[in-house]
C-alpha cells in the first residue's frame, strides 16, 4: 500500500477493517469520535482483545502523567488491548518491544533517522513523533489485561506548539507528504498485534538487537529522575527485561522506570 500523497482523511472502519491480517480480524475493531482517552475506553470495556481508535481525546494521557496533545483527526490515536494468562516474561519488555515494532513501522514507511529514547519516546531529530503508554490492570493472579496506547503525531496545526511543552515533529513535516492515516493504522495494528501475540513465546530476545540500531541514549551522560532519586551516569543500553542500564562510577544500575533528562 502506497501512504503517501493521499488525503488525511477521517478514520474508516471499513477500509481498515478489510486490510487487518486474518490472525486479527475476530478482534473488535472500534472507532471513536471523540473520547476521554482511548487507553481508558479499553481498559474499561468487557472484551478479553481490542482495537480503538479515535478521532479526538479530551483527557489523551502519556508517560509520567503527562497529557498527550492531539488536535482533531491530525494524528493517529490508537490503544490495543490483550489479556495475558501466566505471562513469563515482563511488561517492561513488552513496553520496549511494542517501542521497536512502532519504530520500525515508521522507518519501513521510509522516514529515516527513527530513534528511540527509553523506554518508548519515538523521536527524529531530537524531535517526538510519537509515544506508548502501557498500562495494565491485573484480575487475578498471573491475569492481566494489557492496554498499549499509540499516539503519532501526522499532520499537526501549528498553533499546537503552544500547548505541546516539549520539541515536537510529524510526518508531515519530516516528508512534505500527507499520510493516509487509515492506512498508516492498518499498518501499526497489524504490526502490533503481532508483537503482543509472539511476546510470550520469546520475550524480548529478538528485540534487543534492533533496538540498539534506535537507542538514541547509548554512551551518553544522562541524568534520570525516579520518584526516589536522581542520578547521574553513562547509558548502556537496556537488558533482557528492559531496564535501563546505567552506568555509574565502577557500578552498574538497572532502572524500570523514570523520566531522562540529557
Amino acid at each position: 500500500m502506497n501512504l503517501s500523497d493521499q488525503d488525511c482523511n477521517k478514520l474508516d472502519h471499513i477500509d481498515i477493517a478489510k486490510n487487518l491480517s486474518s490472525e486479527i480480524q475476530h478482534y473488535p475493531l472500534i472507532i471513536l469520535e471523540t473520547v476521554d482517552s482511548t487507553n481508558q475506553y479499553a481498559l474499561t470495556q468487557a472484551d478479553t482483545a481490542l482495537t480503538c481508535l479515535a478521532e479526538y481525546q479530551t483527557q489523551g494521557r502519556g508517560r509520567q502523567g503527562r497529557q498527550w496533545i492531539s488536535p482533531y483527526a491530525s494524528g493517529l490515536c490508537l490503544s490495543i488491548k490483550q489479556r495475558y494468562n501466566d505471562l513469563l516474561y515482563p511488561l517492561s519488555g513488552l513496553n520496549i518491544a511494542l517501542a521497536v515494532t512502532v519504530a520500525q513501522t515508521l522507518q519501513q514507511l521510509g522516514i529515516a533517522e527513527i530513534q528511540i529514547k527509553w523506554p518508548n519516546d519515538i523521536q527524529w531529530r531530537g524531535q517526538k513523533l510519537a509515544g506508548l503508554l502501557l498500562e495494565n490492570r491485573c484480575l487475578t493472579y498471573q491475569c492481566y489485561d494489557v492496554v498499549i496506547g499509540i499516539g503519532i503525531n501526522v499532520k499537526m496545526p501549528r498553533q499546537s506548539e503552544v500547548a505541546i511543552d516539549q520539541l515536537w515533529v510529524d510526518l508531515y513535516t519530516i516528508t512534505g507528504k500527507t499520510f493516509s492515516r487509515n492506512q498508516l493504522a492498518v499498518q501499526l495494528i497489524n504490526r502490533c498485534w503481532h508483537t503482543l501475540l509472539t511476546y510470550p513465546q520469546s520475550g524480548l530476545t529478538n528485540f534487543l538487537p534492533i533496538w540498539q540500531t534506535f537507542d538514541v541514549l547509548y554512551g551518553q551522560q544522562i541524568t534520570l529522575h525516579t520518584p526516589k532519586e536522581s542520578v547521574v551516569g553513562v547509558a548502556q543500553g537496556i537488558n533482557i527485561e528492559g531496564a535501563l542500564i546505567l552506568q555509574l562510577n565502577d557500578q552498574k544500575r538497572y532502572f524500570n522506570d523514570g523520566s531522562i533528562a540529557l
